[in-house]
């Protein structure tokens, strides 16, 4: 066993003093993996903690005990939160123990202690069901202060094998389709009832090329999704779109149709060689050069600082086709982010997980140096362009390190 990680951690903080210890640690167990003691999984099944069995993007996690409900992200001191895919088969992963002395949860390597952790708080709209008998579990995630909607429960991707390589969203059992915007409408309101607990609505979904043209009907169900979240509001609210690059006459008609302030139409991978392998049905259907056009000119109607994308950084060094070295796998992202930069555009990492039903699969992680250095890298060139993340910051998503350490700034 022995203490890797835990020297690992303090070789990284000497050598990136400038670095927040809470990004290096959120790095690390997202790298690593967390599972939970019996003592820690007993507690989490407490009215607090316990998030429930469903979940909006029907990821399938084999490792998880039947019977038993799983907490939300974890939270760091700081009050950042570190989302992490539990009961995962992990290879050396972080323990999450509860202590009953102190009274806390504990993050532990083999016996040494890393630090003291809690949880997101469980919603108080988990459990209840809409007018429809629907579970609004099954329609809204939970980060930290954020609230994720899912309006196509399925990606129409994978019908002829064309998802994105890394994607595993819409593998577990509950695919129901398109979602019911009285059932939105509902989960909206009662989680407003909550005071202070979300500050931003986020809404995405699989994604879906029906229509006489190319997402015609997916750019109508975002409108009518949007719409019915925005009943509970005046004018436009604070929330973003996570969908496809659409034209940006599509885009003028969502901005004035719905409350949404923000977009983020993801890359996933930056590399002109590497993009058709690792996002196939984004290269049919609208193409890397185009998808690069569609976001910049994004800007013209949400504003710069307001339109989103992001690299899943590790698949550009997957194996048999990534990079073959770390230095060529950063220049590549880095010549991205001050690409969008310039064009007004924040360029964010999120960390990839290898899962076994992706194409890539189970495969080896790159170290984490990669994502040190690649989060210090991405958030320098965005603080020279004067670009701040609002929307997927460390009381939002938390997927994104590199947005986390703008909290130093």
């Amino acid at each position: 066993m022995g203490l890797n990680k835990y020297y690992e951690l303090q070789r990284t903080k000497a050598d990136h003093p400038f670095l927040s210890p809470f990004v290096i640690l959120k790095i690390s167990m997202i790298c690593y993996g967390v599972v939970l003691t019996e003592r820690a999984l007993n507690k989490v099944q407490e009215p607090m903690y316990c998030f429930g069995k469903l979940e909006p993007f029907g990821i399938s996690f084999s490792g998880r005990t039947n019977g038993r409900v799983m907490p939300g992200p974890i939270l760091l001191r700081d009050a950042s939160n570190v989302y992490i895919n539990y009961g995962e088969l992990y290879t050396d992963p972080y323990v999450v123990d509860w202590d009953p002395d102190l009274e806390l949860f504990i993050l532990k390597e083999d016996e040494k202690i890393i630090d003291i952790v809690d949880f997101v708080p469980r919603p108080r709209f988990y459990g209840k069901t809409t007018s429809k008998g629907t579970p609004m579990e099954q329609l809204a995630e939970v980060r930290a202060q954020k609230l994720i909607m899912n309006a196509f429960q399925r990606c129409r991707l994978w019908e002829k094998g064309n998802q994105c390589a890394f994607c595993a969203f819409f593998t577990g059992q509950h695919i129901n389709g398109e979602v019911d915007c009285q059932d939105i409408y509902e989960t909206v309101n009662e989680a407003l009832k909550e005071p202070g607990r979300f500050s931003e609505i986020f809404l995405s979904g699989g994604t879906d090329f029906g229509g006489e043209t190319p997402f015609e009907e997916e750019i109508k169900r975002y409108i009518s999704v949007f719409q019915a979240i925005g009943r509970n509001f005046k004018g436009h609210f604070s929330s973003q779109l996570m969908a496809p690059a659409y034209k940006k006459k599509d885009l003028q008609r969502i901005y004035n149709e719905t409350g949404v302030t923000s977009y983020c139409p993801n890359i996933e991978i930056w590399d002109e060689k590497l993009f058709p392998i690792m996002c196939p049905g984004k290269e049919k259907w609208i193409g890397r050069n185009e998808w690069i056009n569609r976001t910049i000119a994004a800007v013209e109607v949400f504003g710069r600082g307001k339109v989103y994308t992001q690299v899943v950084a590790g698949v550009e060094l997957s194996r048999p086709h990534g990079f073959k070295t770390m230095s060529e796998a950063l220049n590549s992202n880095f010549e991205a982010c001050e690409f969008f930069a310039k064009n007004g555009v924040i360029y964010l990492s999120t960390i990839w997980r290898p899962h076994k039903s992706t194409k890539l699969g189970y495969q080896p992680m790159p170290p984490m140096e990669y994502y040190i250095r690649l989060t210090e890298g991405l958030h320098q060139i965005r603080k020279e362009y004067g670009l701040v993340t609002t929307n997927d910051n460390y009381k939002h998503c938390g997927n994104h390190p590199d947005s986390d350490q703008e909290r130093l700034d």
